[in-house]
């Protein structure tokens, strides 16, 4: 039998765990059951991810990078904060439709990195990290003369709750014209409340109360 490179049975062990997360969900989700669906030895997954919390956090960082990826060609638009913001939303959801049972996994792992104790605390910080930091790159690369740059992260969490939301509806109702209509209606939404300053501003500065 040809020796299968480390890197390349790493890969299949991720995206066993994939298939086996989403048909399983977490509590289900043995290293046997992941070797299993892998054709591999349990003995060479343990070798490859000394613990489980490794390799849980390698899928969230596989699926992460294909989501994120999308983002690189999210080009920036040159002083227009909100067609970028707008696009984010429209790529990171057009993979969310592509790839339904990886969203659905993406909530069965963040949920279970919410519960990580001792030297796993911070787990779920650090997945949620994964993507704030990307969409602030992306966002700040997009911000004109007449903005106010502090907007920038306050929007870029805003983003990761609506994105949040629009995936939950799509792998609970599996209609993908109501859930594209609603994503055209958060764009609207993203553009209203960034073409009002006084607002945007308040955003991004916690504990101000309006007038």
């Amino acid at each position: 039998m040809a020796r299968v490179p480390a890197d390349q049975r790493r890969q299949d062990f991720i995206e066993a765990a994939v298939r086996v997360i989403a048909e399983q969900g977490m509590r289900g989700a043995t290293t046997r059951r992941i070797a299993e669906a892998a054709d591999a030895p349990l003995a060479t997954l343990h070798y490859c991810f000394h613990t489980k919390e490794q390799l849980f956090f390698a899928v969230f960082e596989y699926m992460s990078a294909s989501v994120l990826e999308q983002q690189v060609d999210v080009a920036p638009t040159e002083n227009d904060l909100a067609a970028t913001a707008m696009r984010i939303v429209k790529s990171t959801m057009e993979w969310s439709f592509a790839h339904q049972a990886y969203t659905k996994v993406q909530f069965d792992l963040t949920l279970w990195a919410t519960r990580q104790e001792g030297k796993n605390a911070g787990l779920a910080a650090r997945v949620y990290d994964l993507f704030f930091d990307e969409f602030t790159r992306v966002l700040d690369a997009a911000v004109g003369p007449g903005d106010d740059e502090s907007i920038v992260r306050p929007l870029a969490r805003l983003l990761i709750a609506i994105l949040d939301g629009l995936s939950l509806q799509w792998i609970s109702h599996h209609d993908a014209a109501q859930t594209r209509a609603d994503v055209a209606l958060a764009c609207e939404m993203i553009n209203a409340f960034l073409a009002a300053p006084r607002r945007s501003a308040e955003l991004a500065s916690p504990g101000r109360t309006a007038n």
